[in-house]
């Protein structure tokens, strides 16, 4: 073709005859002979067949659909007897060569002119900037966006209307999945590569990562972070404006929740948590490498939820006592006391047994007999606890009056435990302010004398019978 001849249109029907010879000519012909000797020698057929790449790709997808198109009506054998004649026919050697000649294409390239392919890109990117009209691109694409989820969007609706069509695409998923999962064990068999070498080639790609780069972008984010932290207190004049911001969403996206329809799903969830855990613990109590992985993963994941629950809790409890009284139906319905009492037995008895492998208590014991031990004093006042010495000395007296004579063995062990130096250092301590109480209740006083005389003089009378029975067994 000379230079400036202009080329005519060819029509349908010649296109479709010289399709026809040219599809002749390589079902009988060699590919590799009949590509180099098309494409071989002088001309400009490479360059036009290369700038034609991209229609002539798209030419060929329409091509393929009208076939399968025309394939659907075929007989079954036919189309079978097709698709087994046309599919064994390509050579995966071709595809590999191609990508290798792509390859030294790219090489040759980098190593000749590196900058060609930026410039050219770079080139044909300027263009495109200086003409686009991006105000008509912005609408555009949220136009485009709009289309396409309101296409989705309908799609949707007309598979909610064909539950069958639903099923089926989602019988879809487990396959996938499996096969998904067959891909990445072979991957992983593959990747079973001598130690070294893997450590080798895998710091190789660590070292080659330009690690002040990953630190410039770290920078950027940082940046980006506290410029709008600061830009936040800016607008909110010393306050932080986005707290404005996240109240409108969190109100908005309150509104659109269904609560009971939320709450019954963080239920659903809950339970079918806890039958996976329960499941995971069965197995895990037979594998104790596994059963400390799975423990060190429970606790992490029980801390955050504890801290998100507790924090929860917290600022629900902060709340005037008018919108606290509402909340106590859902609190008595809700929260079961059996299982949180469950859970602080379970916790003192692991925490006792891991006790007894050690000098010291562990911090989860302390921790727990602490936080009862400041709630039951922050609970019963000073009276409740009279109350209560009121009611054991009762059951005491009870029981003394109803035990046969002699039946001093429990409170005989009782007493030979205790320390009695720290007996001695209890009441030297408390006996002055015992004195300022008893000076103050007369009454009191009274009976605190005669059961002390009383103590006094029995202490006395076995002090005594125990001294004159030591004596006569000397005597012996």
């Amino acid at each position: 073709m000379s230079p400036g001849e202009e080329i005519r249109p060819i029509a349908t029907d010649e296109l479709r005859e010289g399709l026809l010879r040219f599809l002749e000519g390589v079902r009988s012909s060699d590919p590799r002979e009949l590509a180099r000797g098309v494409l071989d020698g002088d001309g400009d057929l490479p360059a036009v067949l290369l700038e034609a790449l991209p229609r002539l790709t798209q030419t060929l997808f329409e091509a393929a659909k009208v076939i399968l198109e025309r394939m659907e009506s075929m007989p079954p054998e036919e189309t079978a007897e097709i698709l087994a004649h046309s599919l064994p026919g390509a050579d995966g050697s071709a595809a590999g060569e191609l990508i290798n000649s792509l390859s030294r294409l790219l090489i040759r390239l980098h190593e000749q002119k590196p900058s060609v392919m930026v410039e050219e890109r770079l080139d044909f990117f300027s263009q495109a900037i200086k003409t686009v009209d991006f105000g008509k691109l912005r609408k555009a694409l949220n136009f485009q966006a709009v289309d396409r989820l309101e296409a989705v969007r309908r799609e949707i609706e007309l598979l909610g209307d064909s539950p069958v069509a639903l099923v089926n695409l989602f019988s879809v998923v487990a396959p996938a999945v499996n096969q998904a999962l067959e891909v990445l064990k072979s991957l992983f068999k593959v990747l079973e590569l001598p130690a070294e070498a893997m450590t080798y080639a895998l710091l190789n790609i660590i070292e080659d990562i330009h690690w002040k780069d990953a630190a410039q972008v770290v920078n950027g984010v940082a940046t980006l972070v506290v410029n709008l932290h600061r830009g936040s207190y800016i607008l909110g004049e010393s306050s932080l404006y986005t707290s404005t911001t996240f109240s409108h969403v969190a109100s908005d996206f309150t509104q659109g929740i269904d609560a009971p329809l939320l709450a019954e799903a963080l239920a659903a969830l809950g339970e079918e948590g806890e039958a996976l855990v329960s499941a995971l613990a069965e197995q895990a109590l037979q594998n104790e490498e596994l059963l400390t992985s799975f423990l060190e993963a429970t606790a992490s994941l029980a801390n955050a939820i504890i801290r998100s629950l507790s924090s929860f809790l917290e600022a629900t409890a902060s709340l005037p006592e008018d919108r606290i009284a509402g909340l106590k139906k859902a609190l008595s319905e809700s929260l079961e006391p059996q299982e949180i009492a469950n859970l602080m037995r379970a916790l003192l008895l692991l925490s006792r047994q891991t006790a007894l492998l050690g000098e010291r208590p562990t911090p989860l014991r302390q921790e727990l007999l602490g936080v009862l031990r400041d709630e039951l004093y922050s609970r019963f006042t000073p009276q409740d606890q009279a109350q209560g010495l009121n009611r054991v000395l009762q059951a005491l007296n009870r029981r003394m009056a109803m035990a046969p004579s002699g039946e001093e063995a429990g409170l005989d062990a009782f007493l030979s435990g205790v320390n009695r130096v720290e007996l001695e250092r209890f009441f030297k301590t408390s006996a002055l302010r015992l004195g300022r109480i008893l000076a103050s209740q007369p009454d009191l006083a009274k009976v605190f004398a005669r059961g002390v005389f009383t103590v006094f003089q029995q202490a006395i009378k076995g002090y005594l019978t125990g001294w004159r029975g030591r004596r006569k067994a000397g005597r012996r």
